[in-house]
């Protein structure tokens, strides 16, 4: 039998009695796949995010490969993005062709070091891909002046970041294209499924590559429109359908309340943990905390810490408390170190963050009492090893 955690890592915002009116609509209006249910979210988020350029995928792996193959690259064309991330953001990059470059994180934020990524640009690079990690922005306007000084794209992971903003704009107004995630555990959820906003100019070619190429969707074609279409260019199988869209527009409605909500409870975190041998990830000098997705709360145990990493685990595992890790680096898994030679040594400042990272639940449902639980826990097993030490 699974144990459950008394208090879960992560628990979607999603009520069946909201969702369970459009599921039935998804169903009953017989489109089950991309329809009108696909088109109403689309509508909503365009509204959220203030731009008519998104299109709905199927994840946020598959709009980094569309934006990819938007961007028209040679084969083995170089992508930066940071050693400490997501395996998709890699396999995205390896499974268009392309070869991976990895730069260190920036030691106080945990985003892509601006600086570690002029060092890796050389005449074979093309893009860079930055993550905003746990929805804390990256320095938007140094990448943005970075990537047009050597003529290269940005493209941004904002699996993590919904809501984030770097000086009071959402991030894709600094990037080429922006790619988001609605996955199970995510702020807005689908269960599945991305978004990609990109320029006016690249939409139809990004909506026709995230459905086989095609020049007309199948809503279009089936709506009463004509049966011939034309495929333009090879593409992906990567639509949303109607049945996920229900799940995200029933949780359209809620984004700040619920951003609100995590907010208060990092900061209670914060103010709860203060004074420990803990860091906390620090902020871009122009993001105020409300630019902060807060889709995470990730912490790390400072190196000279007498508490280790996975002692902490321990005690949280004794109490039924989960948690999780954010993110094992690049290159630590064993496939990637069979196809390149990336050295754990050139990324120092993702191997210090890494031996010490954990993340801590952080949910809108979480309550007042559960946080303060967690860091009763914490601080007393710090306090107790400060007394074992002592003696």
């Amino acid at each position: 039998m699974i144990h459950k955690p008394r208090i879960p890592f992560s628990r979607s915002p999603v009520d069946f009695e909201s969702v369970a009116p459009l599921f039935k609509e998804a169903i009953d209006n017989g489109w089950l796949t991309t329809g009108p249910l696909v088109e109403r979210f689309n509508s909503g988020l365009k509204n959220y995010w203030e731009t008519d350029n998104v299109v709905l995928v199927s994840s946020c792996t598959a709009a980094l490969q569309i934006a990819l193959k938007a961007l028209d690259l040679k084969h083995n064309d170089e992508v930066i993005i940071p050693a400490m991330t997501f395996i998709a953001t890699l396999e995205a990059i390896e499974l268009s062709g392309l070869t991976p470059v990895l730069a260190d994180i920036d030691p106080l934020t945990w985003n892509i070091s601006v600086k570690s990524i002029e060092q890796k640009i050389s005449p074979w690079t093309k893009a860079i891909i930055a993550v905003a990690f746990a929805g804390n922005p990256p320095a938007m306007q140094e990448l943005r002046k970075l990537a047009d000084k050597h003529n290269l794209k940005l493209i941004l992971d904002n699996a993590h970041a919904l809501e984030a903003k770097f000086d009071g704009k959402f991030l894709h107004h600094y990037a080429d294209f922006s790619c988001y995630s609605f996955y199970a555990t995510k702020n807005l959820t689908t269960a599945e499924g991305g978004a990609i906003i990109c320029s006016k100019e690249d939409m139809e070619r990004v909506r026709a590559l995230s459905l086989h190429g095609m020049s007309r969707n199948a809503w279009n074609r089936y709506a009463g429109g004509t049966w011939r279409y034309d495929i333009v260019e090879t593409g992906f199988k990567a639509n949303l359908t109607d049945i996920h869209a229900a799940i995200g527009i029933a949780q359209l409605g809620k984004i700040e309340t619920h951003h609100k909500r995590r907010l208060e409870l990092i900061e209670k975190y914060g103010s709860g943990l203060k004074g420990l041998p803990i860091r906390f990830q620090g902020l871009e000098g122009l993001v105020s905390p409300n630019g902060h997705a807060a889709h995470l709360f990730s912490i790390s145990i400072a190196p000279q810490s007498i508490v280790k990493r996975d002692t902490l685990i321990e005690e949280l595992q004794k109490n039924s408390i989960a948690y999780s890790v954010h993110f094992i680096p690049l290159p630590e898994f064993s496939t990637v170190q069979k196809k390149y030679n990336f050295k754990p040594e050139d990324y120092p400042h993702s191997y210090e963050y890494f031996s010490g990272a954990l993340s801590l639940p952080l949910y809108p449902q979480l309550k007042d009492s559960e946080v303060d639980e967690i860091i009763k826990v914490i601080r007393s097993l710090f306090a107790e090893n400060a007394v074992t030490s002592a003696v």
